[in-house]
């Protein structure tokens, strides 16, 4: 399982993230994977007044390699997230926590708590 981390096209943060490990080391027990995102990009010539954008984009998929690391499949384990809103500046703009856990031999997502602070 992995999880694309917070995608900005910037290459030191568009890094794929192995979950595994953790996962395995808790096989027995339910783990939270939580994606908190903070406005803080205030600036003074924002056309917006004191809205600020945010765009949180990322992926947790199961992907399955062959022996020499060749992707034979990839299948999202959740719906990728990918949005924009407006906010305002220096707060906790979204916080999407799923609980995952391990049934049938397999990691699944068995429930999702999802809180954002945009501007309507």
């Amino acid at each position: 399982m992995w999880d694309s981390g917070i995608v900005h096209g910037h290459p030191e943060m568009d890094k794929y993230i192995n979950i595994n490990e953790p996962l395995i080391q808790n096989i027995n027990s339910s783990s939270e994977l939580i994606f908190e995102g903070f406005n803080d990009d205030y600036a003074s010539e924002n056309s917006n007044g004191d809205l600020n954008p945010w765009h949180f984009h990322y992926r947790v998929f199961a992907r399955i390699v062959d022996a020499q690391g060749k992707v034979i499949t990839e299948q999202d384990m959740l719906a990728p997230y990918n949005e924009k809103h407006m906010s305002n500046p220096n707060i906790r703009a979204i916080n999407n926590c799923y609980l995952i856990t391990r049934k049938d031999g397999e990691f699944k997502v068995v429930s999702n708590a999802l809180s954002q602070n945009f501007y309507n």
